[in-house]
């Protein structure tokens, strides 16, 4: 019996845009993990203490120890640095034989940076298969992986991988009646002008208006912006989910996996572009975007054009990545 551990990159996160990430990692690794036990243990969270980490008899790190596959499952989680109290992935020198031999599926990197430090290094020295050829969503975490000497491809995100031509064909190309925004309320991805003037630009070309809350943050973030008395909010996947699947709905926002969450469920989507994170989607797998700095003078342009949606997937590269372990 094969034994798989999946390091769940949704627990304990306050983004929802990581359940997506998750749940479609796990749907793109269904020929793996179809015929195989398969356990979970965050990597958001510090799973075992570092006393309990020291006994090589304990049940669960056996379990660690004897899984045949270990998949890092997707969202933003190499980093340069992995310093600090409460780095975003949990990793360091007490707990990262938990990861030894593990493989990145569909992982992109944080925010832009040109060098990774000497500690961080070690840690993923530690953890990362050589082995294996590991799956990455964008061309600047390939380059850098490999630069650290692993063999990586470029699969995308496993949140692109079911948007095959036939199912984009399904994508409306005119515009609908209705519309659904999202903001995102990071300190660092926020700007109130051109924020306003998206939500006004909606708000301008559609019937009834939603808002997607994808954090707490976005939701503080939106009310200083209009308040919500014109938009009616949206707080879990299952709502989100019933309102995208009445159709006749348009999805605009600066939240990157609330605009996939929508292509899947065959609604046009426009991804406000704020970082590299969009970009990347936009030059390897064609999502459309427009960036932030020109919402004043391309989205209404957009809005109100026809276009279709035709998502480019890498399905060679998503087939070498899966075959290594069937």
């Amino acid at each position: 019996m094969r034994q798989i551990l999946l390091f769940d990159t949704a627990i304990a996160s306050s983004n929802l845009g990581d359940e997506v990430i998750f749940e479609n990692t796990k749907v793109g690794l269904r020929p793996v993990l179809q015929n195989s036990l398969t356990f979970r243990l965050g990597t958001h969270i510090q799973n075992y203490s570092a006393l309990q980490m020291m006994r090589n008899n304990w049940k669960y790190y056996q379990l660690c120890e004897k899984a045949d596959f270990k998949f890092i499952c997707g969202t933003n989680l190499f980093s340069n640095n992995l310093r600090g109290i409460y780095p975003q992935w949990m990793l360091n020198p007490f707990n990262v034989k938990l990861y030894a031999d593990s493989i990145f599926v569909g992982v992109g990197k944080t925010s832009a940076f040109s060098k990774v430090n000497v500690y961080t290094k070690w840690l993923y020295s530690k953890c990362l298969s050589k082995t294996y050829i590991h799956s990455v969503r964008d061309e600047d975490t390939k380059i850098f992986l490999e630069e650290m000497g692993y063999k990586a491809v470029n699969t995308g995100c496993p949140t692109l991988w079911m948007l095959t031509p036939k199912r984009c064909e399904m994508i409306p190309s005119k515009k609908s009646e209705n519309a659904i925004i999202s903001v995102s309320g990071y300190e660092d991805q926020t700007d109130p002008i051109q924020d306003k003037r998206m939500i006004e630009c909606v708000l301008d070309n559609y019937t009834k208006v939603y808002a997607w809350i994808q954090t707490v943050k976005d939701k503080e973030y939106l009310d200083t912006l209009l308040g919500t008395d014109k938009i009616e909010c949206v707080y879990s996947l299952e709502r989100y989910s019933e309102i995208l699947s009445r159709g006749n709905i348009d999805y605009v926002g600066t939240r990157l996996h609330g605009g996939v969450f929508a292509l899947q469920h065959n609604v046009k989507s426009i991804v406000v572009s704020i970082d590299r994170r969009a970009e990347g989607f936009h030059e390897s797998n064609n999502l459309v975007i427009v960036k932030r700095k020109n919402i004043q003078t391309q989205l209404d342009k957009m809005i109100n054009s026809e276009w279709s949606t035709k998502i480019k997937i890498n399905e060679d590269a998503i087939r070498q990545f899966i075959e290594q372990f069937l």
